[in-house]
């Protein structure tokens, strides 16, 4: 029980750090660098697997809220846009997944997670139950977010000079 409280203290703490310091993601992110290095460091990260479905469905209600009668009433004119979007991100998880497996060596299940495009948390909680490699998902999903959020703003903004002109 012990292991438990720290771990939670110590997410706690980063998650409040990352937040404040307004990190993209920032408590989950604060929350999973700390517990990271306190786990590395000292070996005394626990957290029971039964938190897992707690968390899941805590994401499930989270992601749900997003939902309202405004955003179905809009789904028509989103179908095309959302068939386009789906089956190109599909074949380009598919692709880079089945690359980074051949070039790198890491297992394909990992490697298809991991180019996933999706939500830091969805991915690393459903990942698990199909037997990827957690670690490895969590901190390329983290890589993938850190480089989107903070190229794609730049790139947005060089398109738009650059169309516009």
């Amino acid at each position: 029980m012990e292991k438990i409280i720290y771990t939670l203290i110590i997410a706690g703490i980063g998650g409040f750090v990352g937040f404040r310091l307004k990190i993209p993601a920032g408590a989950l992110v604060g929350a999973m660098v700390f517990v990271a290095i306190f786990n590395i460091f000292f070996e005394k990260g626990k957290i029971p697997a039964d938190f897992k479905i707690i968390a899941q469905t805590i994401v499930g209600g989270l992601i749900g809220l997003n939902f309202t009668r405004e955003s179905i009433n809009g789904v028509k004119e989103l179908i095309g846009p959302a068939l386009i979007i789906v089956v190109g991100l599909l074949v380009a998880c598919v692709i880079i997944g089945l690359l980074v497996a051949k070039f790198t060596g890491m297992d394909l299940v990992t490697a298809l997670f991991s180019s996933a495009p999706g939500g830091l948390t969805d991915l690393a909680l459903i990942s698990e139950a199909y037997g990827a490699d957690i670690s490895k998902v969590a901190l390329l999903g983290l890589a993938r977010m850190v480089t989107v959020v903070t190229a794609l703003p730049l790139i947005i903004n060089l398109l738009a000079r650059f169309l516009h002109n």
